[in-house]
Order: structure tokens, then sequence, then C-alpha cells
């Protein structure tokens, strides 16, 4: 897959040598409603004998017009994972745009006229709520953009029983814990990477290691809690018990971290980049009165997590 990093204002002479399907969205997490657009424009693109592309940004648009909170500004799947995913969903380009302010401010005629012209789509995709330009214009009024010089396809997602999946209603799930209805709604596991750094080590004390993950601060995780999970390192793929919490039974005022107790597992892979797949939250983070309290409740998140991949 050709990943074609675009600047605004796109160069004169820019020019997409051969015809394209072209699918249109910011696509956060890609989701099951995200993948159907993307498949529909793939069906389009085998049918047509085309290859299939994406237009995408390089950051949320509401960076542009509104404040965010740093939390805000986190992403459900970063730009790496984005990419990756596109790629195993067969997609042959993507032009990854920088999504300014002047990049929005055109209008809606100059955004098809500078870029899906200068794309040379033969037919775009995407969603019914998608918009463009300065005005927001909405997908049906596309085709009067397009002058009869390409095909569009506006995606109904209500017809694909996706109404109720959105980006918003994934992010809510996860600063809920509702882990499981995020997986539903993603048609898979909920995936972060992050760096295995040095933590404080008082997994090890306990009889329980972890391995203490550091993730980029763009990226949205789950509320605190306890989760099974997966962990993929290299080619293999180990199970886990997790935590994102502050370890209030060694303070209150500790930072939230992310550790990763691997089971029957003892390598040192510190300085390893590792793939987390969020499976299922056992429960909320527990102040604990001693260290006693705090194993025997391990002990009893070990037995969960074990009976979980036993079962599934």
């Amino acid at each position: 897959m050709k990943i074609v990093n675009i600047h605004h204002p796109i160069d004169d002479d820019f020019r997409n040598d051969a015809k394209v399907v072209l699918a249109m969205g910011y696509f956060d997490g890609i989701h099951l409603g995200h993948q159907e657009v993307i498949n529909r424009a793939k069906e389009i693109a085998n049918q047509k004998h085309l290859p299939l592309a994406v237009l995408t940004y390089d950051h949320k648009p509401a960076v542009v017009y509104k404040q965010l909170s740093p939390h805000e500004r986190r992403n459900i799947i970063m730009n790496d994972e984005k990419m990756k995913f596109m790629e195993s969903m067969g997609v042959d380009k993507v032009f990854l745009v920088n999504y300014s302010f002047n990049f929005q401010n055109q209008t809606p005629q100059e955004f098809v006229d500078n870029y899906l012209i200068k794309f040379n789509v033969d037919t775009v995709v995407a969603g019914s709520d998608h918009t463009y330009g300065a005005k927001d214009a909405t997908m049906d009024l596309l085709p009067k953009y397009a002058k009869n010089r390409f095909d569009v396809v506006s995606v109904d997602l209500k017809k694909f029983k996706y109404e109720k999946v959105s980006s918003t209603r994934i992010r809510r799930n996860l600063d809920d814990g509702h882990i499981k209805t995020v997986n539903e709604l993603m048609g898979r596991p909920f995936h972060t990477v992050g760096t295995v750094v040095h933590g404080l080590a008082r997994g090890r004390k306990l009889g329980y290691p972890t391995a203490n993950i550091e993730h980029d601060e763009l990226q949205w995780l789950p509320a605190i809690g306890i989760y099974v999970v997966n962990v993929h390192i290299g080619n293999d793929i180990y199970h886990g018990m997790a935590s994102i919490g502050r370890n209030v039974t060694f303070g209150n005022s500790n930072p939230i971290t992310v550790e990763i107790n691997l089971l029957d597992f003892d390598n040192n892979i510190y300085g390893e980049v590792v793939g987390i797949d969020w499976l299922y939250r056992i429960r909320g983070e527990v102040k604990f009165e001693g260290v006693d309290k705090l194993i025997e409740q391990l002990k009893d998140d070990e037995d969960f997590t074990r009976m979980f991949f036993k079962n599934n």
C-alpha cells in the first residue's frame, strides 16, 4: 500500500496517474460502519478493475474549529495502526492530508476541483453523514460539484444496521469501561500499541511481575480497571491481565499507569513495542487495606483470566 502525504495547498502539477475508486473519511477506529464504507468502495473497485484509494487525515478535523481538551484530542486508533488495518482491507493507496484551517476553508467546489479531480477519481464513496469544504457540504450535494466527472456513492449505514455505530459512542464506552461493547462496535478487539518501560517493580514483590506499558499521549485508553488482554510480542501472542490505574493501595496521588501481568511468562521484554488486545473488563480499581488483601484479589483476577481463556 502506498501512502501519499499531502499538505495544502496541493501542488498545481499534482496528478494521480491511474483512475481510482476513493473512500473518504477520518475513520477513527475503523469501526463496523467505517468498514462498510471501505468495503463498498472495494466492491466497486473490483467490479471496475480499478485500484482502491482512501482519502483521510493526519489528525482530528475538530482540532481546526474548536478547542479540545488533551483527552478529547486522543484517537481510538493511531495513524500507523490505521494504515496497517487499511492495508489488510485491500486498500492500494492512501492520500493522507494534513487537515489545516486552509484545507477546511476551501469551498466545496474548490475541494472537489483541487483534490478529487487531481486524485483522478472514477467513483467517490463515503458515509451519508460525511461533510467536506468550508460550508460542510453533504454527500447529497457532491454530484452537483462533481459535474458528471465521477460517480458518487453515499453509504447509508442505517440500511446496514450500523446507525448506532459511531466513534463517539466507542469513545464513550471506552471511558465507561464497557470494552465488550467497544469490541462489538469495532468488529474486533480494541487494540493499542505501547513500549515496555521500567516501573517501580511493585508487582514483582507481590508475586505478580508486570510489564509497564507506555502509550502515545494521543492514544485513547479504556477506563481505569482490571482487564483480560492478549499481548502481541513480535510474532507471538501471550495471555495476561492488565491494570489501568493509580495503584491506590500505595497512595492517592499516583499517576495513571498501564501494567500487564503475562501468564506463565518470565522473559525480559524491556524496550519491546507490544500490541495489546483489550478483551474483557474484570472489575474496577479498588483500594485495599493492606498488601495481603491485594494479593488475594490478584489471585482471584488470575483465576478469572485463566478461566476466560479456557472458555474462549
